[in-house]
C-alpha cells in the first residue's frame, strides 16, 4: 500500500506542469448492468512536445524511424475491476468468473507526425488486495445508493505483471474545413506481451464533427486512448463537437485473469477472438474535452451468453 501511494503521489505531482492531462471513467452503471468488467479509470499525463525538425539520426540521435519529428512522454494509472453476475453471493462462483482488481503504472512514448504515430509503452501492475478493487468498487455503490458486493473476499490472490505493448496508427482519410462540417477516418493495430495480457489487436473510427481537435481517433476496448491527447493542428478556440463510431478487434493468445481463475476451477475458458463497437461524442470548449461514450464486446468467456456493455467519459485538459 505504501508504495501505491508514492506512485498515486508521483503521477500528481507530475501533471503539474504538463502539457496535456486526462481523466477516464469507464462503469457498466451508465449501462444499468453490474458484471464482470464493470469499473475502470485512468488518470494521465502527457508532457509538451519535443520536435525533431532536422532529419539526420546523426544530429538527432532520439529519432526511432524515418517517419516521424514529433516525441511526447507520458504516465499514467489505471485500474480496473471485475466481478461476476451475482454479486449477493459470499463464496466462489465457479461456474462464472472471479473478482479481481487490477493496477498499473504505464510510462509511453509517442513518435508522430501529422498523418501516424507508433506508441510504445511499458506497463507494470498488481493483481489481487493490492490493487484496491474491493475499496473502489464498494466506495462506488455506496455513492450510488447500491448495495456492497458480498464476495470480494474470494478475488484473485496477488500477482505482480509486467507489459510492453506497440500501436502504430494512421489517419487514412480527412476532410478538414475552418468552417462546416470536418470528417476523418483513423486506423491502429499493435500488440501487447506480457505476464498479465498477450494480444493482438487492430481498429477503425469514423469521426464527423465541426471545430473538434484534430488528433489521433483511437479506440481500444479497456483505457489506452492517451494517443487522442497529441494535437495534430492548432485548434480553433471556442465550442466544437464530434461524433464518431468505431470497431476494435482482438485476437486474445493469454490473459492472467482468466487463464489463472481456469487453474483454480472456474469455468472461464476465453474466448480467442473479440470485437467491440464504439460510439462517442466529443464536446469541446478552448482547451477542455469531454468524450462520452458507449461500448459493447464480445464476452470473455464461452460461459458467457451476453456482450459486456459500459459508458464512461473522458475528461482532458491542455495547461
Amino acid at each position: 500500500m505504501k508504495y501505491i501511494k508514492q506512485l498515486l503521489f508521483l503521477v500528481f505531482v507530475s501533471t503539474l506542469n504538463a502539457d496535456q492531462f486526462s481523466f477516464q471513467f469507464n462503469n457498466d452503471f451508465f449501462a444499468g448492468t453490474d458484471q464482470h468488467f464493470t469499473n475502470g479509470v485512468t488518470i494521465s499525463w502527457l508532457d509538451d512536445t519535443f520536435n525533431q525538425d532536422d532529419n539526420s539520426t546523426d544530429k538527432n540521435p532520439l529519432k526511432i524511424s524515418e517517419i516521424n519529428s514529433n516525441y511526447n512522454f507520458g504516465l499514467s494509472i489505471s485500474q480496473i475491476v471485475i466481478t461476476p453476475m451475482d454479486t449477493t453471493i459470499s463464496t466462489p462462483q465457479y461456474d462464472d468468473i472471479p473478482y479481481a482488481g487490477y493496477l498499473a503504472l504505464s510510462a509511453y512514448l509517442f513518435e508522430w507526425n501529422a498523418n501516424s504515430f507508433n506508441e510504445f509503452r511499458i506497463e507494470v501492475g498488481v493483481v489481487g488486495e493490492e490493487a484496491l478493487g474491493e475499496q473502489v468498487q464498494n466506495g462506488f455503490h455506496t455513492l450510488v445508493g447500491n448495495e456492497k458486493l458480498k464476495g470480494w473476499d474470494t478475488q484473485l490472490g496477488t500477482q505482480y505483471t509486467i507489459n510492453a505493448l506497440f500501436r502504430h496508427g494512421d489517419i487514412s482519410w480527412k476532410s478538414h474545413k475552418n468552417e462546416g462540417l470536418s470528417m476523418d477516418w483513423f486506423n491502429h493495430y499493435g500488440l501487447n506481451i506480457g505476464n498479465f495480457i498477450t494480444d493482438v489487436f487492430v481498429g477503425t473510427m469514423f469521426r464527423i464533427g465541426e471545430n473538434y481537435i484534430e488528433n489521433f481517433n483511437a479506440h481500444y476496448p479497456y483505457l489506452r486512448k492517451e494517443a487522442t491527447l497529441l494535437q495534430l493542428a492548432k485548434h480553433n478556440r471556442g465550442i466544437g463537437w464530434a461524433l464518431s463510431a468505431g470497431l476494435n478487434g482482438e485476437l486474445l493468445a493469454y490473459s492472467h485473469i482468466l487463464d489463472k481463475a481456469k487453474s483454480e476451477g472456474y469455468e472461464t475458458s476465453k474466448r480467442t477472438f473479440k470485437a467491440s463497437l464504439y460510439i462517442g461524442i466529443d464536446i469541446v470548449y478552448n482547451i477542455h474535452k469531454i468524450t462520452y461514450f458507449y461500448q459493447a464486446q464480445s464476452a470473455d468467456t464461452y460461459k458467457q451468453n451476453s456482450p459486456i456493455i459500459f459508458g464512461g467519459f473522458m475528461y482532458s485538459y491542455q495547461f
